[in-house]
């Protein structure tokens, strides 16, 4: 995980951070997993929603699949409440405990979906990736009820709270992720670095 967060606040591909970073992403972990209240929820389909039959890129992604899921988790709203606070007290803090955050949603989402007994999922292909747009998002809470575990939208389309992640888990087939086709790919800091988010 430690290498995770490094990778997401900027540090070079197997750079080593110095002792107070080091000790600063410790103790964001020790917060994160004391204050999130994690949940996942879950469905199985066998056919493309409407708005996926309507994207290229979705259909893309759906290639030979056997299948679907449709995914919503969060760690809860006080995660998002330590961050605001860190961001007007400990900005530099701020920038760890955030980083340390969407990689233990992302952990923990991992950890769940290998949990679930299915033998031939692939990764989750989250709205906003491949140049599909993140208003999707609602598209698929609207159809989990995304609200029973406390997902709400701003009228941005942003989601509430924060860290939280809604995606598609396609079942069979290639399983393959690629930068063609995404909407940050131009200004990627990741490719600037000669890696990927993934």
């Amino acid at each position: 995980m430690i290498q995770r967060i490094l990778k997401h606040i900027g540090y070079p591909q197997g750079a080593n951070a110095d002792e107070s970073t080091l000790q600063l992403i410790d103790r964001a972990i020790a917060e994160v997993e004391h204050a999130s209240a994690f949940q996942f929820i879950y469905d199985h389909y066998a056919t493309p929603l409407p708005f996926m039959s309507q994207h290229a890129r979705y259909m893309e992604f759906l290639a030979g699949a056997e299948g679907y899921l449709l995914c919503a988790t969060t760690l809860g709203i006080q995660i998002d409440r330590l961050l605001k606070r860190y961001q007007a007290t400990d900005m530099s803090y701020a920038v760890i405990f955030d980083a340390a955050a969407s990689v233990y949603l992302e952990c923990q989402a991992d950890e769940y979906q290998n949990q679930l007994g299915f033998s031939n999922l692939g990764f989750r292909f989250c709205p906003g990736y491949g140049g599909t747009s993140i208003t999707d998002n609602q598209s698929i809470a609207e159809v989990l009820h995304a609200e029973r575990i406390g997902i709400t939208f701003l009228e941005s389309g942003l989601m509430v709270p924060q860290k939280s992640m809604i995606g598609i888990i396609k079942m069979g087939g290639e399983q393959r992720k690629s930068c063609q086709g995404c909407i940050a790919a131009g200004g990627c800091t990741y490719r600037q670095r000669g890696v990927t988010c993934w």
